[in-house]
């Protein structure tokens, strides 16, 4: 099943690929560029995670700061949450958010 996003920043799907990631991405620059924020990122739709899936929420980040707007990533899953931790990326994506609140 391809990963889709929803208007209220819901992913959802298998696994994000290299040939969905740049539309994936295009998406949510749409959201926040529209949007007035805080944007809520919802991840529990997304069964499975890669650096694929870091590298557009690390560019939705870079596009909401640009943008002086907030955006928060919620219901990471515990292989996101190590992959972004080996990307050593956890303070910046994730702000200090306590543990229970990722899972």
């Amino acid at each position: 099943m391809p990963v889709l996003l929803t208007d209220h920043f819901a992913l959802s799907g298998d696994e994000l690929s290299f040939q969905q990631a740049e539309s994936i991405k295009t998406q949510g620059g749409k959201l926040i560029t529209v949007g007035n924020g805080p944007f809520i990122v919802d991840l529990a739709g997304l069964r499975r995670a890669n650096s694929v899936t870091v590298a557009v929420l690390m560019a939705w980040y870079r596009q909401a700061v640009l943008q002086d707007k907030a955006i928060k990533f919620v219901n990471i899953s515990v292989d996101l949450l190590n992959i972004i931790e080996f990307s050593g990326l956890r303070d910046l994506l994730l702000d200090g958010q306590a543990e229970e609140q990722l899972n």
